[in-house]
């Protein structure tokens, strides 16, 4: 079988490149239909990452948000339509530790991701989808590291009814974990912690927005995550710290490529805890789509949709990321290779 895969060869640059591939005996046939710009992907485009990384990683087929059609499926359990999300972590995907081990598969990091015509993936690749609409499953994977980071969470600190939470950002990750916090915590009340006024609207959903500029909020907070990465990370992290209570934790999300600076002395001083979590498993996979299932979540989730593009050529997916770069939130694409 030959297929086209769009690889971003350079920074800016995606090309479509033609490949063989020899299905198994056992293989799903799957068609990605839906795609997310994760700022993982923006990375690589924008060419922000050292200069020893994109040679190492690219060319590289991206995208690792996706929601699959099925083509064929010779067991028959799948039958020819179904939407399916894709795993983006391969058959591994069942174990934490999976996660975390040097050289870990995953898609759109160390693998081609699921920008390609047609892939042949292994049936523990593919979640399927039940009811409609399908669209907002090809958010599960964002939804999946935040169910994952809440259990991780659990098994080093209690988080008991009434554990006040702060969410430090106002984008895509933060709102992700605010609405699963809301979905999952309902009895613990969270505040955002953001600078834009006109995105802390969105999140309807929590009991206190704070914007970092008001200095005469003094909401303290029994668990502080931060979802902000990039520079702005060490002056959230900084104020998370502030705001903690004594014996509080602080769970780390954000991405920096530059090390931000924490203040150690005053995390001494409280006795803090710090947990790190960035991917998920199957099980939080599964879990993520619960949620997503529920007709209340999939509304919020439209607030999130900032821009919506479909695409079949490597120049039309050039001008799709220049576009996301000014965006709000998420980009949602269908895909017609």
């Amino acid at each position: 079988m030959i297929k086209q895969v769009i690889r971003l060869i350079r920074p800016g640059l995606f090309l479509p490149c033609f490949v063989v591939e020899k299905p198994g005996l056992k293989d799903v046939l799957v068609r990605p239909r839906y795609l997310s710009v994760c700022a993982a992907d923006q990375r690589y485009f924008q060419g922000n990452r050292p200069p020893e990384v994109l040679a190492r990683k690219l060319p590289l087929a991206l995208f690792h948000e996706a929601v699959g059609e099925v083509l064929r499926d010779p067991s028959g359990e799948l039958a020819p339509g179904t939407f399916c999300v894709l795993l983006p972590g391969g058959v591994e995907s069942s174990g934490d530790d999976s996660n975390y081990q040097k050289g870990a598969f995953f898609r759109s990091s160390n693998a081609d991701g699921f920008c390609q015509e047609v892939m042949c993936l292994d049936r523990r690749e593919l979640l399927p989808i039940s009811g409609d609409p399908v669209w907002p499953y090809v958010f599960t994977e964002l939804m999946s590291v935040c169910c994952q980071a809440l259990r991780k969470l659990e098994t080093v600190i209690p988080v008991p009814a009434r554990t006040s939470i702060g969410v430090w950002g106002d984008g895509a990750m933060s709102f992700m974990m605010a609405l699963t916090l809301s979905q999952l915590k309902p009895d613990c009340p969270v505040s955002v912690f953001g600078k834009h006024d006109d995105k802390l609207i969105n999140f309807s959903f929590v009991e206190r927005r704070i914007n970092i500029a008001d200095r005469t909020n003094s909401t303290n907070v029994d668990i502080a995550v931060e979802c902000v990465g990039g520079a702005g990370a060490q002056g959230a992290i900084a104020q998370a710290v502030d705001r903690l209570k004594p014996k509080g934790a602080l769970l780390l999300m954000g991405v920096s490529e530059t090390p931000p600076v924490v203040p150690t002395r005053l995390v001494l001083e409280k006795g803090l805890t710090l947990i790190g979590s960035s991917r998920s498993t199957r099980k939080d996979f599964e879990n993520a789509m619960s949620l997503i299932a529920r007709p209340d979540v999939q509304n919020s989730l439209l607030k999130i949709v900032s821009l919506q593009r479909s695409f079949s050529t490597a120049s039309e997916l050039i001008d799709i990321f220049s576009e996301d770069s000014h965006s709000s939130y998420k980009s949602l694409l269908s895909k017609s290779l």
